[in-house]
């Protein structure tokens, strides 16, 4: 399980993951608030994962192709100085006591750029770090870095969000990226996988459209692509809606219970990684991602009706760890079976999968305005459990499962 860390470079690779998903969690915790706090509005929560998320939906196949031609440790070190500048300004805004609602979703979508060339290179850099038996257990190991600060972030959110204000919430943001930063400076690339980049050859569109080719031609790719569609839309993005406004609007609780809640999913979400990690073979991904589907979705259900917020806690944490799975699954599958050289595309699709958040953040926030946080959450719920049911007994998922697809 932990043989990836005998290598120096993934040790420093995952704590400059680690510590950029510690800033990322203060800002999931803290930016819904921020902007309920400056406009009143629930449908512009929506709006602010949806601007968040629209880079990767637009930049997604484009930045795959970035990955493959150049140095991916480049891209990630552009990507964390990307993050500093972004949270920076908020920073500075706020200090200044200038900040306006358009300011938080226009460095939202800036900090979107970043996420979009960041999570294919993560991955796609793996192979150059670690060796080949290590690769699927340092692909878990990467998304545990993610999920163990989503504990540690969204605490020290909630402990700000009760003593402090947001400015001080966004100049620690600040700090924590400044040290991810120098550890991706730090990182070092040997062997065939990290020249793979500079190999590539022809125009980014051309390399951008193989890689479209090769996932059509393919067809399990696409499987893993509509699996994880579904997941973006219908799952992900309740987090940033719903459970600030079941917290603080529907149960009554400070509003610190959002970071806390959060952190609660992060030890959902790492312990959906350890097991992951630990297990020999994955024989059938693709059933096993519909029927974590099906339970996140039968957790988000039980959430809404949640008379208490020990109970929501359960459901959150429920949801996380099928959710983290789901998404380790789904990039070590592509990472696993991409030939030589079409890693950063094929890790790519997850970019577009991801930037489909845009859409269900915009149908979350119009839920929450039209239904309510419990009834909008309900649907959500129930539209994901649906959807991968039919999803568990359509060939896509068996496609995810066959001897192409499988992981080993």
């Amino acid at each position: 399980m932990f043989a990836p860390f005998a290598s120096r470079d993934f040790r420093v690779l995952w704590l400059a993951i680690f510590l950029r998903s510690g800033a990322l969690w203060l800002d999931q915790a803290a930016r819904p608030l921020l902007i309920a706090e400056l406009t009143g509005s629930a449908f512009l929560l929506g709006v602010v994962l949806a601007v968040r998320m629209a880079p990767n939906l637009i930049l997604g196949l484009f930045a795959g192709a970035v990955v493959d031609r150049y140095p991916r440790r480049m891209i990630l070190a552009l990507s964390q100085v990307g993050n500093v500048v972004a949270s920076g300004a908020l920073f500075a805004l706020l200090l200044f006591d200038v900040v306006e609602a358009w300011h938080v979703i226009a460095l939202a979508a800036a900090a979107g750029v970043n996420i979009a060339f960041f999570q294919p290179a993560r991955q796609a850099i793996l192979p150059a770090l670690v060796d080949d038996s290590a690769l699927r257990p340092a692909v878990a190991l990467s998304q545990t870095a993610n999920t163990i600060m989503r504990v540690g972030g969204a605490l020290l959110a909630g402990l700000l969000l009760a003593f402090a204000d947001f400015t001080w919430i966004y100049g620690a943001m600040t700090g924590i990226y400044v040290g991810a930063a120098v550890c991706t400076a730090l990182i070092r690339t040997r062997g065939t996988a990290a020249a793979a980049a500079s190999r590539a050859s022809g125009s980014l569109w051309r390399q951008t459209t193989a890689g479209v080719r090769w996932a059509v031609e393919t067809r399990w790719p696409m499987a893993v692509l509509a699996i994880s569609v579904v997941m973006f839309i219908f799952l992900v993005p309740y987090q940033g809606v719903f459970i600030p406004l079941i917290v603080v609007d529907v149960l009554g609780e400070p509003k610190s219970w959002v970071g806390y809640l959060m952190a609660i999913g992060g030890i959902g979400a790492a312990s959906g990684s350890l097991v992951l990690a630990g297990l020999r073979s994955i024989p059938a991904p693709g059933r096993l991602m519909a029927m974590l589907l099906i339970a996140a979705g039968l957790g988000m259900a039980a959430m809404s009706g949640a008379p208490h917020i020990a109970v929501v806690g359960v459901c959150v944490f429920v949801a996380a760890a099928c959710s983290t799975n789901v998404m380790s699954l789904a990039n070590l599958t592509l990472l696993a079976q991409a030939r030589e050289g079409m890693a950063g595309r094929a890790l790519s699709l997850m970019n577009v999968a991801r930037g489909m958040i845009l859409v269900g953040a915009l149908v979350t926030g119009g839920l929450a305005d039209l239904l309510g946080a419990r009834t909008g959450l309900l649907t959500m719920g129930v539209c994901l459990a649906l959807c991968a049911t039919l999803m568990l007994a359509s060939p896509l998922a068996r496609r995810v499962s066959d001897e192409d697809g499988a992981v080993n």
